[in-house]
């Protein structure tokens, strides 16, 4: 085992777009696939609890931290090849935005929409990403995928098992890359969509402060922020969180909040809106070790 690969007490704060949590009993960043199955075996061998993240901002982590392996995946597999005929293969520590303005460029046409959304590529096929009509699984061909045990396996899109901010077939899996295939379009056009985009995220969503995103899925045939700002929520605080005022949905970190600061809004989220509205919002963010 190389020593350099596994590090003991690190804090995972600056892994998570929130800046919150505790430290993991053991750390990992492989920077390619060799490095990841040299680590998973380690994991393996050792018997130790393992949670792998991407970019961290779909992230809640507990401030009790993480007692085993935490394998980070935002350094791995940081390429993109264009093999011709709309067909794009990204490896999955990309960052998504950075993706989607590559295709931008390119005239390809199909996740313009989601311009915006943080993360990585690896991230977003997890929770099958989307935004304003257009999801992941919109244009994903096949992905390449590993388990806890190193085996890699290929999976059709079907095979992915895409919903509603998840992705059922690859949940216990890595993913290591995919394959999309886009449409030609004119690229004037997709830049326009972009900046019209960014607007809109800039003028709704309160990116000024650290937060995961949405924080709730959308319950069928309504809105999270909707609900929650009907509910009389928006600027609820507790200690250092708040519930954003500018878009209900977001629960920010508002001044030096713990973990434990933001899951107690979630709670309380969750109860307000249940006996008030019947609704029984679920998160959207992945929370590990609570």
């Amino acid at each position: 085992m190389n020593n350099n690969l596994i590090y003991k007490n690190i804090s995972l704060q600056k892994y998570t777009s929130y800046k919150t949590g505790g430290n993991a009993k053991l750390f990992a960043e492989p920077r390619s696939y060799l490095e990841l199955a040299e680590v998973l075996k380690y994991a393996k061998d050792n018997t130790i609890p393992t949670e792998i993240i991407g970019g961290g901002s779909n992230l809640l982590i507990s401030d009790n931290g993480f007692n085993g392996l935490i394998i980070c995946m935002a350094s791995c597999n940081k390429f993109i090849i264009n093999k011709g005929d709309n067909s794009i293969i990204v490896g999955s520590g990309i960052i998504l935005s950075e993706f989607i303005t590559y295709l931008i460029n390119k005239g390809l046409s199909g996740f313009e929409k989601m311009i915006g959304i943080p993360g990585t590529v690896g991230g977003a096929i997890k929770m099958n990403a989307g935004a304003y009509g257009a999801e992941i699984k919109d244009k994903c061909v096949k992905i390449w995928v590993t388990d806890l045990d190193g085996n890699i396996s290929l999976l059709s899109n079907d095979e992915a098992q895409f919903g509603y901010r998840k992705s059922l077939g690859i949940n216990d899996k890595i993913v290591l890359k995919a394959e999309f295939l886009f449409d030609n379009y004119d690229i004037n056009k997709l830049q326009e969509t972009k900046h019209y985009i960014l607007e809109q995220r800039r003028l709704k969503q309160p990116l000024h402060k650290p937060s995961c995103g949405s924080v709730f899925k959308r319950p069928e045939g309504n809105y999270a922020g909707t609900l929650i700002e009907s509910c009389g929520l928006k600027g609820y605080k507790f200690g250092g969180a708040m519930v954003s005022d500018k878009h209900a949905n977001f629960i920010l970190n508002d001044d030096n909040a713990t973990s434990s600061d933001i899951k107690a809004i979630i709670d309380h989220v969750i109860d307000v809106v249940y006996k008030e509205k019947g609704i029984k919002l679920e998160p959207e963010v992945r929370m590990i070790g609570f």
